[in-house]
């Protein structure tokens, strides 16, 4: 037994004796050294630490290692082994802290240096001393107790933002300068009792930084903030103002349960001056709006509660989010402004009036969506200057609207019925389809105008009647497809919009129905079968097609031609009118060409512009022996018509009709104008000037009669009054 009780104590002493021999002599300091040395240098790219000298020994320890040429760690002082006590003091120094990657497990820059003492033993300590950081002066002080934190004293002053981020290895999204005070009695959460204050001042956000997007830098955004923590038990209490160029922030009670980390705050946000966004954005806003409410976090759910005044509306809001995904949203906007919806989006006031609107979505994710949006307009009226000014329009009368959307939202699909009424027109959607997801929109539509006449402020066209219009909407990517279709007196308009390509077929449409409709003069009635080709970008297109079996309406024209030719124009049947049209923004150039059994009528050249509501257009007539070309020229609702009966009257039946019916025609001619004239050069049209003829008793004026002259002296000759 007393063999076995030397032999363990003569193995402890050598295993002590082993050990005070690596650690606390001067060969095991420089085998420790080694190994420390190693440790940190292992898979280490830029970092080579050197021990320069290391002493340890049962009463004293000194450390002085560097990382790099301008790199230090000291650590020197008295310790105690037995009583597990320190005394000792540290200088640490390191100029690029980026080096320390493998050490740190985590990328940083920049420089950091501090200096203090480590005082006590295991039931107690302190650890003091003071940094450098962010170009900050920094001091510390820690409690420990059984190595671990009670006390804590930090204060921070003027460290630079700038420089902070870029140590984290973080972009430079501000500058600025950052306090910190930090003053805890008790960080034991159950016992927790302490205070932190943080301020921000000077602080500028760094536009760029935060939108790579941005091309040039605008007006600064400054901004201030104060935080106030109060650490009472299981529980942080903090504060918040928040102050900037843009918007203020405001939090009274924000509350952190430290066991459950569950947030529960209230909030209340000013936005003073939208326009400074731009600065951040890129995309110019105007205004302000304030909303205030309740938060609650609780891992990645939130629930948001509020209320607010944007678009000067009363707004009402219920938000949730399920695992950092939206979950719900129940929202309540009465009484918004158009005009301030507009003003915030940076665009005039083309109209005024009130919208409401009531969204109870179930769910919010875009691939499920559940629930309805109600949205009504009510007192619409358009800003009829301003819509004027920026699309060149022409608005004089009152421009009226209302409009009730009713939205279901279905998987990834928001499907609307539609009802927008104006004092124009009005338009019906039973199904108008939005995917959020691919951003598609598809919709029917019918597009009702009782009163055409009401339609002139937009299209500068004198019309009567009603008009409706049934057709289908198609956006898909960069294209959009607009078709449609209407009954019109006794025919149909199809048309189809693809982009900016106009197509539209008119068939048997009555033409006399729809000159009357354009209030333009009832000429000629047929059947039309018409195709419309045109570019809404270019403004250049074609018309071509054919009136079938076409008449002529007593009109001036016919009773022209009646007059000269003693032919009842109107009696002759057009099977086939063949019309080419070729349409440059408001000019229309046509060729028309139309024979019947007994006439032909060319129309080689005519041009209208829309813009004006005028017409030049040459008709070359053949009625039988006669031909002779008429001119029409003037507002297209009134147009003057002239015949060129000088050429008329040289053709062969010209000369019969000239010598059968001169005496007539003079005598009816010379009670009109009451002077005596030459027939032979009644017809000259280009003597337009009076000639007077002197003698040396008298002075004469002989002019030439006028196309309605001799048109009614015809008519009298030949008993057509």
């Amino acid at each position: 037994m007393k063999k076995l009780f030397f032999g363990l104590t003569l193995f402890i002493i050598i295993i002590i004796g082993a050990i005070y021999g690596v650690l606390f002599t001067s060969p095991g300091n420089s085998y420790v050294a080694s190994i420390i040395e190693t440790k940190v240098n292992e898979g280490q790219k830029d970092v080579n630490m050197k021990v320069n000298d290391f002493k340890l020994t049962m009463s004293d320890i000194l450390f002085k290692a560097t990382l790099d040429e301008n790199s230090v760690i000291n650590i020197e002082g008295k310790l105690n082994i037995f009583a597990k006590s320190v005394d000792l003091k540290y200088d640490i120094n390191v100029k690029d802290l980026s080096k320390l990657q493998n050490i740190t497990k985590q990328k940083l820059n920049g420089s950091f240096s501090t200096k203090g003492s480590i005082v006590g033993d295991q039931e107690k300590a302190s650890i003091s001393g003071d940094s450098l950081v962010a170009s900050s002066k920094t001091a510390y002080k820690v409690q420990l107790v059984n190595f671990k934190p009670i006390n804590i004293f930090f204060n921070m002053k003027q460290a630079k933002l700038q420089e902070l981020l870029y140590m984290v290895n973080q972009p430079i999204y501000a500058k600025g300068l950052l306090d910190v005070n930090v003053n805890v009695n008790n960080a034991e959460i159950p016992t927790l009792d302490g205070v932190i204050h943080t301020s921000i001042t000077n602080g500028v956000l760094n536009a760029k930084a935060i939108n790579k997007e941005l091309k040039e830098d605008k007006l600064p955004i400054i901004f201030e903030a104060k935080t106030t923590t109060n650490l009472i038990p299981n529980n942080a209490n903090t504060k918040v103002d928040f102050d900037s160029s843009i918007a203020k922030l405001n939090i009274k009670d924000a509350n952190i349960n430290l066991n459950t980390m569950v947030i529960n705050s209230d909030y209340s946000l000013f936005v003073k001056n939208l326009s400074k966004l731009e600065a951040l954005i890129n995309q110019k806003l105007n205004g302000s709006f304030s909303t205030k409410g309740d938060v609650l976090i609780e891992d990645k759910n939130i629930t948001l509660k509020g209320s607010s005044d944007i678009f000067s509306s009363e707004t009402i809001y219920d938000l949730k989010v399920e695992d950092s995904k939206p979950k719900s949203a129940n929202i309540l906007i009465s009484n918004a402004k158009i005009e301030s919806i507009l003003n915030l989006v940076n665009q005039p006031k083309y109209a005024t009036g009130i919208l409401d609107i009531v969204a109870k979505v179930d769910n919010a994710n875009i691939e499920d969506l559940a629930g309805t949006i109600t949205t009504k307009i009510s007192n619409g009226l358009v800003n009829n200057p301003i819509v004027n000014k920026q699309f060149n329009q022409k608005l004089k009368e009152n421009l009226n609207f209302t409009a009730d959307i009713t939205t279901n939202l279905e998987d990834t699909r928001a499907i609307s019925l539609v009802n927008v009424d104006t004092s124009m027109a009005n338009l019906d959607m039973k199904k108008a389809v939005f995917n959020v997801k691919d951003t598609s929109f598809i919709s029917d539509y019918s597009l009702l105008a009782s009163d055409l006449s009401k339609l002139f402020d937009v299209t500068q066209q004198k019309m009567r009647g009603s008009l409706k219009v049934d057709g289908n909407i198609k956006q898909e990517k960069e294209n959009l497809s607009v078709d449609g279709i209407t009954s019109l007196f006794g025919g149909d308009i199809k048309f189809n919009l693809l982009n900016d390509d106009f197509k539209a077929n008119i068939k048997d449409v009555e033409v006399k129905q729809l000159t009357h409709m354009l209030y333009y003069p009832e000429i000629f009635q047929s059947k039309s079968n018409i195709d419309l080709d045109y570019n809404l970008a270019s403004k250049v297109g074609k018309v071509y097609g054919d009136l079938l079996n076409g008449q002529f309406i007593e009109n001036e024209f016919s009773n022209i031609i009646n007059t000269f030719a003693k032919f009842d124009i109107t009696k002759e049947i057009y099977e086939k009118v063949e019309l080419k049209s070729d349409i440059n923004d408001n000019i229309i150039n046509s060729v028309v060409d139309m024979k019947s059994k007994n006439t032909s009528i060319v129309v080689p050249s005519s041009t209208i512009n829309t813009q004006n509501n005028t017409v030049v257009a040459l008709i070359q007539s053949k009625i039988k022996d006669y031909s002779f070309d008429t001119t029409v020229k003037g507002n297209l609702s009134n147009p003057k018509i002239s015949v060129d009966t000088k050429a008329f009257l040289k053709s062969a039946a010209g000369q019969k009709i000239k010598e059968k019916y001169k005496e007539k025609l003079e005598k009816k001619i010379q009670e009109k104008l009451g002077d005596k004239i030459n027939l032979d050069k009644l017809f000259n049209k280009n003597e337009t000037k009076p000639k007077i003829q002197k003698t040396v008793k008298t002075a004469k004026v002989q002019r030439v009669a006028t196309d309605q002259e001799i048109a009614k002296a015809f008519k009298e000759m030949f008993g057509q009054n």
